[in-house]
């Protein structure tokens, strides 16, 4: 009877050693900040096609997030685009027609936004990984 007492207090014990830091715990002001690789990944929103994202092996200023964009999104001609880091979680591309931005809300979450030449070309698209 010891032994399975002993063993329930130390299950108990153990399962509150592995809870996760509550948000209180977390300093204000402390956001994570996102490198290439761990955005790197396949990200879709509401049934659509994947979006591919990758990272390129250069670091600090060189990297880059390489988007591969599906077909339906793909309104200004072009399917890859190459963003860099602007700031914090926010990485861009400018080209001429288009300005591409993703933001890298939590480690699951994400917004793509896609702004054009013309004042109503204009598709925010929230994203999430799978």
């Amino acid at each position: 009877m010891r032994k399975t007492l002993f063993a329930a207090l130390l299950l108990t014990l153990a399962s509150f050693c592995t809870l996760p830091v509550a948000a209180a715990d977390i300093p204000a002001g402390k956001e994570t900040i996102y490198s290439a690789p761990a955005i790197a990944g396949t990200w879709t929103s509401m049934g659509m096609p994947p979006v591919v994202i990758a990272a390129n092996r250069a670091a600090g200023p060189a990297s880059r997030l390489l988007i591969h964009l599906p077909q339906n999104l793909q309104k200004s001609g072009q399917a890859d685009f190459a963003l860099s880091h602007t700031i914090d979680n926010t990485w861009e591309a400018k080209d001429t027609k288009v300005t591409v931005t993703f933001t890298m809300t939590s480690e699951n979450f994400g917004v793509l936004k896609m702004v054009g030449d013309k004042p109503d070309h204009h598709f925010e698209l929230p994203l999430s990984r799978f």
